[in-house]
């Protein structure tokens, strides 16, 4: 009998060990970083290379945070890149409302899956999104441009950052909702639309204008009419939404650190920590409220859910309209 009890609590003691695996990622997790972390930036410039970037600047993990533009097929190259890379923290990324939400939509042959291959670390910010004109547009407000859309059918261009990117969505739904014909033009990122806008080849682009185009505001380059938003934001208060003129458009270019599936979830969560105490410094808070960027306030868990919520109604969104990308 005693040796029989002997073998159970041997038994039961050999149970309670980890396994190698488990082992494995709980030293990897005591261990890291044990060297510099690669952060991926799906698009050239903008909003995610600000935010990567600002992240990568204030990070104190111990080892140099390095980004890396991986653009491309309107953020899909950086999302597979990511998607491929190995689960063990030194390679995440900057995912977006466009390459996380809304390209899954529209291109089938996508080789990731937003809600299967990535593990989400935080939210890093939300922006929000502004219709606006180049200044010499003879419309000063969303009324006025619906006018002259109607008065010159097919005359009028909206850029985007790419086919099935968040602003060409958001064109389309403009469309729809004001019963205007205006002309799609795609660009390869924020900074050639801009230009772009600035030259009168296009007369509108919805994007995170006080991240992309702040200082063109200002000199009164260009014209904010309204924003895509359910509330108005601090940064520019008198300037209207779109629902409160009648349009019940809503969206918001958000930012998130993801990393890919299967990273341990120690490391997941020390990066989650690391993002709240970026977010809660000074000079962030600072660098984010200066450019009408809220800061993001989501965990693992949270922004999991937030992330599929938004997948599902960008979805919705690209069967309303209809949008195709060729």
């Amino acid at each position: 009998m005693n040796r029989l009890c002997l073998r159970i609590l041997a038994a039961l003691a050999l149970a309670s060990l980890p396994t190698g695996a488990a082992l494995s990622a709980e030293l990897t997790a005591q261990d890291y970083p044990a060297r510099p972390i690669r952060i991926i930036v799906s698009f050239p410039a903008g909003s995610s290379d600000v935010l990567g970037r600002a992240f990568a600047q204030y990070a104190t993990l111990g080892q140099p945070v390095v980004v890396e533009n991986v653009s491309g097929a309107n953020g899909a190259i950086g999302m597979t890149r990511l998607a491929k890379s190995a689960p063990d923290g030194y390679t995440i990324a900057v995912g977006a409302t466009t390459n996380l939400a809304v390209s899954p939509h529209l291109n089938s042959h996508l080789p990731y899956d937003p809600l299967k291959d990535f593990a989400p670390i935080a939210l890093l910010a939300r922006v929000p999104i502004v219709m606006v004109v180049n200044a010499a547009v003879p419309a000063t407000s969303v009324a006025e441009f619906v006018a002259l859309a109607r008065a010159h059918p097919g005359k009028l261009n909206y850029g985007s950052i790419g086919n099935g990117s968040t602003g060409h969505l958001l064109g389309e739904m403009l469309r729809r909702l004001a019963g205007i014909d205006i002309v799609h033009v795609p660009y390869k990122g924020a900074a050639p639309g801009v230009t772009a806008l600035l030259a009168g080849d296009l007369q509108l682009f919805f994007f995170p204008v006080f991240v992309d185009a702040a200082a063109q505001v200002r000199s009164g380059a260009l014209r904010p009419l309204a924003l895509v938003d359910s509330r108005r934001s601090p940064v520019a208060p008198d300037l209207p939404t779109l629902p409160e003129l009648g349009y019940p458009l809503e969206a918001a270019a958000w930012f998130a650190l993801i990393a890919p599936a299967g990273a341990p979830e120690a490391i997941v969560q020390r990066l989650a920590r690391e993002v709240r105490r970026v977010l809660s410094l000074e000079a962030m808070r600072r660098f984010l409220d200066d450019h009408g960027i809220e800061a993001g306030d989501l965990g693992p868990e949270a922004l999991k859910a937030y992330i599929a919520s938004e997948h599902a109604r960008y979805g919705r969104m690209v069967r309303e309209t209809g949008v195709q990308v060729e």
